[in-house]
């Protein structure tokens, strides 16, 4: 009976390990798993049908036909505030930015969090964001359930 519970607790303690282990976070929107961390994700030219997004940003909404705008400042940090609805329960939500990925989400129907924007996203110009959910939950696959696309600008601050 011994010999069976010390066993037992031994299994235990490699199961929590395990677990630990793989819940270890980098601490800085950690997105290691994500497919291809630093190649550019490329999609289908068409969004699907079922799904919805809307960027807040600075200075508008892209829901109202407006292409948001956020403003290049040398020592402020910006951020774009994502908005989504009809999004698969199941799956993980990746965030691209210019098809490079930015953040990972796991959540409902309904989805709203911010992202804030690297030095890289805040170039002058006019960026796309993508929102993607995979078949299967597997961006291996590059077969894509969900995708949704929406437009941000950067402009710069015009000193008078």
């Amino acid at each position: 009976m011994l010999r069976k519970s010390r066993w037992l607790l031994i299994l235990l303690l490699l199961i929590v390990l395990v677990a630990l282990s793989a819940c270890e976070d980098s601490g800085n929107g950690d997105i290691s798993g994500a497919p291809a961390k630093m190649e550019k994700q490329h999609f289908p030219p068409t969004d699907t049908k079922k799904g919805w997004i809307e960027l807040l940003a600075t200075d508008g909404i892209s829901s109202q036909d407006n292409l948001p705008c956020v403003y290049e400042e040398a020592e402020s940090v910006e951020k774009l505030e994502v908005h989504m609805k009809e999004l698969s329960t199941a799956s993980l939500t990746y965030i691209y930015i210019d098809g490079h990925i930015v953040q990972m989400e796991q959540g409902g129907d309904e989805l709203s969090f911010q992202i804030q924007l690297s030095k890289t996203e805040l170039r002058k110009g006019i960026h796309e964001l993508a929102v993607v959910q995979y078949q299967e939950n597997n961006p291996e696959t590059k077969k894509v359930e969900f995708l949704k696309r929406a437009n941000y600008e950067v402009k710069q601050i015009k000193n008078d």
